[in-house]
């Protein structure tokens, strides 16, 4: 539920969320449209005070 929230919340952003396919696995924050790598995080607490920032 939270990822799907999170994933709602970073498109309404401009965003796509995405978990990276290698370790350590961060979440990812691409740009919506070229798919540039915005800001990662180790875990969802990192990305959801990124966008509430």
């Amino acid at each position: 539920m939270r990822i799907r929230q999170l994933t709602a919340r970073a498109a309404r952003a401009g965003y796509r969320l995405e978990r990276a396919s290698r370790v350590p696995y961060d979440w990812m924050l691409l740009d919506a449209e070229d798919g540039t790598n915005i800001y990662s995080g180790a875990d969802l607490d990192q990305i959801e005070r990124w966008l509430d920032e």
